[in-house]
């Protein structure tokens, strides 16, 4: 209730907007920006200073610039909008968006702005986002969960157009409710048969210890360990390999480096006769466990490392009373383990001046409805084809 009561007295209006372009100025805002990712409603650590910062230092394009939108209520943080300026050529024209990009260092990167405070935070960044690059042709947040407060403020604004569509992957996610035990029961004979032989086999070898580092123990450090097993996991002949770039290296490095800072890091390891078998980068945050990175060693794939591993996350996460552990992603195996999924959104905004009308929505609006067409189009004939084989 104090929260509603805060966004009825508060405006756009007295609001402070500071706008920041280079690494060192971002500094400043650091603890008070990620503690607003540790409160937000989205759980991601993506949105957080530890995360955009380091994916601004590596990943930004020569030919790109970046630049982050801050909203003060007096000395308080209230919200933050990072964007990267990118160009794309149309009719024969080079014309700037406002993207967050998606990629296999990030995705759904999006606004974080005080609880109870959005509908009023929101709509100040992108205004002044927009004053800030007026020529741009649009701002694309791309890949944003079901639960961002971002697309119902986006949704209730009357100066701009969005388009709004459904992402290829979901996001997959275990809610953590009742106790672990009755959770189990709900898991395929299959999979518990699995787990069963799997432990029986594992703990006949030396020295077998699930290992969860968190607080001053959870560092950089451990790093190397992470890139050594993914680099004798699955991905080795067909996924992308953090040893393989050294720009990768380096981005872990500082990402794992202020994740540790901010005291959000947790690394997951088993291990058995002084070796890694599997590990995970995790991320914990106020009320979920993040995974974003999981690998296993192939050569002890008879043990199941990794299903062995993930069970002891999910019982740690009940004993720690978080509300979900999430994967981000979404891959087959998930499903073993009944989780949710979550659905994801691209966001396309549209200001209504005349360049963005022209040269950003109308096209956009046409490319959508041709997929539209294009969709329907196929099921069509797939209907046809099936009605002729009858």
């Amino acid at each position: 209730m104090v929260l509603f009561t805060q966004s009825k007295l508060l405006t756009k209006e007295q609001l402070q907007i500071k706008i920041v372009e280079n690494l060192e100025e971002l500094k400043p805002h650091s603890e008070n920006w990620n503690q607003l990712a540790f409160d937000s409603t989205q759980q991601l650590p993506m949105t957080s200073y530890a995360w955009v910062s380091s994916y601004f230092e590596h990943y930004v394009e020569v030919d790109e610039s970046w630049f982050c939108v801050f909203a003060y209520r007096n000395s308080d943080l209230v919200g933050v909008l990072p964007l990267i300026v990118t160009s794309q050529r149309l009719f024969g024209f080079n014309f700037s968006f406002l993207v967050t990009r998606r990629s296999s260092q990030s995705c759904s990167l999006d606004i974080v702005a005080t609880l109870g405070l959005e509908n009023i935070v929101i709509p100040a960044l992108i205004d002044a986002a927009i004053k800030f690059c007026p020529h741009h042709i649009g701002i694309v947040f791309n890949r944003l969960p079901e639960n961002s407060p971002t697309i119902a403020a986006l949704e209730e604004m009357s100066d701009i157009t969005l388009i709004k569509e459904l992402d290829w992957m979901k996001g997959a996610h275990l809610k953590v409710a009742s106790c672990f035990e009755e959770y189990r029961k709900t898991l395929s004979g299959n999979l518990k048969s699995t787990i069963k032989r799997s432990r029986k086999k594992l703990y006949q070898l030396e020295g077998v210890k699930t290992i969860f580092l968190q607080g001053s123990d959870a560092t950089e450090k451990h790093l190397p360990q992470l890139i050594e097993v993914e680099a004798a996991s699955w991905k080795r002949t067909k996924g992308k390999l953090i040893a393989n770039s050294s720009i990768d290296v380096s981005f872990y490095k500082n990402l794992t480096r202020r994740l540790s800072e901010a005291g959000w890091l947790e690394w997951q390891l088993l291990e058995a006769g002084g070796k890694t078998m599997a590990i995970n980068l995790a991320i914990k945050l106020k009320r979920s466990t993040i995974i974003w990175k999981l690998a296993y060693d192939e050569s002890y794939s008879k043990f199941s490392p990794g299903t062995i591993l993930f069970e002891e996350v999910v019982k740690s996460a009940y004993t720690d009373n978080v509300e979900e552990i999430n994967l981000v992603s979404d891959f087959p195996w998930y499903d073993n383990w009944n989780m949710d999924k979550r659905p994801h959104y691209t966001i396309k905004v549209y200001s209504h001046q005349p360049i963005s009308l022209i040269f950003g929505l109308i096209p956009a609006y046409i490319i959508n409805k041709l997929k539209v067409f294009k969709i329907r189009l196929v099921k069509l004939y797939k209907f046809l084809v099936l009605k002729c084989n009858k």
